[in-house]
């Protein structure tokens, strides 16, 4: 699905981030802006409806460096937890790399987690996905709060086919650019296969 410009020398792949809402799907964009661009260049796009407090979405483009003589440049999005903006949804899905899950890790939000990546799941098999086939990362967010489920619970409920995962707190700039990198490497990987065939 990435987008290759041999003129430019510029291949771009699109992550989408998804999570019920308020699992710190933007403050994983905000913190990965903030310590990508310290001196404020670059720019985050937050989408809000200005009817009230949901937002459309948010986007962060992220450079990777260069892989060979291309370099390599991530378009991050929040996908929408409003089921109102399913055309909205439907235009940022097109084209996907990857995907970061983001769970809230409280134990009153387990329902809203497994909802959630049941909805993602359907969203990107709606798009024409092979979900197996597509970059992927499971973060478990907020693990500084208290009531927290194990992570061993998390694993077992929302990551049974064993992805890749990682423990954040977004709003401490933790496990944010890890999740990132992880996910980052596997894209890599994908691009590698594809410009050596």
């Amino acid at each position: 699905m990435a987008f290759t410009n041999y003129d430019s020398k510029e291949i771009n792949c699109k992550i989408v981030y998804f999570g019920p809402e308020g699992s710190g799907k933007t403050e994983n964009l905000r913190a990965i802006y903030k310590q990508t661009s310290p001196d404020g260049s670059g720019g985050m796009l937050e989408f809000e409806d200005p009817s009230g407090p949901t937002k459309f979405f948010d986007f962060l483009p992220v450079s990777l460096g260069h892989y060979r003589e291309f370099h390599i440049k991530l378009h991050l999005f929040t996908i929408p937890s409003n089921s109102l903006y399913e055309s909205v949804r439907s235009v940022i899905l097109k084209g996907v790399d990857g995907y970061v899950f983001v769970a809230d890790a409280r134990m009153e939000c387990m329902s809203q987690n497994v909802t959630a990546l049941e909805e993602a799941q359907r969203l990107l098999q709606a798009e024409g996905y092979q979900i197996n086939e597509l970059a992927a990362v499971i973060q478990y967010n907020k693990t500084d709060l208290s009531d927290l489920i194990p992570t061993d619970i998390l694993r077992r409920d929302l990551n049974p086919g064993g992805l890749a995962d990682q423990e954040a707190v977004a709003t401490n700039l933790v496990g944010t650019l890890e999740t990132l990198n992880a996910l980052g490497q596997q894209v890599l990987k994908k691009i590698g296969a594809h410009l050596s065939s």
